[in-house]
């Protein structure tokens, strides 16, 4: 867990007359804490800055429910970008991240992250089967939708920008190099849920897909940049240069991603029923979702003897809303998409206030 300092006046102590500057100076002595550690004098404040850091990031997914309203976006359009965002923009930031931040040697050592996902996702897909139990469903398909739910959140374009802030490309990469579990994790147990325990050729093929397979790009260029052979080659100054202008342009072209995701999710946001986000059901799933599996996480997160760095990038996961793709895959395999976009639409709204509240409890 991450400490906050604060120095109280009516302590006694004499304050310098820079007190930040102080302060900063003060965390250069721990890597850990000059990254991400928030500066402020009780928990109320730290929740109001992280909170209007967060309000920053769900600006950018209500502006695209406004160009929808608008008519700037239609579906057609916002379904076009959202597969131009996962097909070019994510496997670029996918890339530029892993070959950038890891080696050989840090990738193998960091596997608890994948990992790490897939216990976030396996503990949701025992709590909602657990809870299947004591509720009352309108149909199989809702009984499916609600355990989709509770299994897979929505664990890369939202918590991306957030961990961004506090960890820059280096917590980036940990993010995408752990996206593999969730991916695994969609397409085996999350499907599983989805479909009443039915688990066939077609899910497992999407494993095969564009991220997956630029995530398994990036881990073999890691490996052979390390080998010999390329630090043989790096000694040619043209290819050098040829190399990292790529490099740098795909950098450039994966930046785009974040915007671009949460545009794109506020346009699809913007079709969801509100008037149905008040049922029992839904009820459940916010509180599910956004509060007891997210404390079931962390809890077994805790016992894993991992970096602080990397608990707080897989905590961050855990405390995400319900994934926007299980409107898409919830039609894809008959289940309910009113009762999917609903509950993806009230957990958003909430979370706006759980986050902040998850991180500034994390941070203390």
């Amino acid at each position: 867990m991450i400490k906050s300092f604060t120095l109280l006046r009516s302590s006694g102590a004499i304050l310098p007359h820079n007190y930040f500057t102080f302060l900063h100076k003060i965390s250069q002595y721990s890597r850990f804490f000059h990254k991400y550690v928030i500066i402020q004098r009780n928990g109320g404040v730290m929740f109001f800055e992280i909170f209007t850091r967060v309000l920053a990031i769900f600006l950018i997914i209500f502006l695209g429910a406004i160009a929808r309203k608008n008519n700037f976006l239609t579906a057609e359009t916002t379904s076009k970008i959202s597969l131009c965002v996962t097909n070019f923009f994510y496997p670029a930031l996918i890339i530029s991240s892993i070959t950038s931040n890891f080696s050989a040697h840090s990738l193998l050592s960091h596997l608890v992250l994948p990992a790490g996902t897939i216990i976030i996702m396996t503990a949701g897909y025992i709590t909602g089967m657990l809870f299947l139990n004591f509720l009352t469903f309108e149909s199989d398909k809702q009984k499916n939708t609600f355990l989709f739910q509770s299994t897979i959140n929505n664990y890369f374009f939202l918590p991306l920008p957030i961990i961004a802030m506090f960890f820059g490309d280096k917590g980036v990469a940990y993010l995408v190099f752990s996206s593999l579990g969730s991916e695994i994790s969609v397409w085996t147990i999350g499907i599983l849920g989805l479909t009443g325990n039915q688990l066939g050729k077609k899910s497992l093929k999407n494993l095969i897909s564009v991220p997956i397979i630029s995530l398994i790009l990036s881990i073999a260029i890691v490996f052979f940049k390390d080998s010999f052979v390329l630090s043989s080659l790096s000694n040619n100054k043209l290819l050098k240069t040829i190399l990292t202008e790529i490099s740098g342009s795909i950098e450039m072209f994966g930046k785009a991603t974040v915007p671009l995701a949460l545009f794109t999710a506020g346009s699809r946001m913007s079709e969801f029923p509100i008037q149905k986000v008040k049922t029992q059901k839904i009820l459940w799933i916010v509180f599910l979702r956004l509060i007891f599996i997210p404390a079931l996480s962390c809890a077994i997160l805790t016992f894993l003897r991992i970096e602080k760095e990397i608990f707080f990038v897989l905590a961050t996961v855990a405390i995400m809303p319900s994934a926007i793709a299980s409107i898409i895959l919830s039609d894809t395999y008959n289940a309910d998409i009113e009762f999917a976009s609903s509950s993806v639409l009230a957990t958003h709204i909430v979370s706006l206030f759980t986050i902040p509240a998850w991180l500034t409890f994390l941070m203390r």
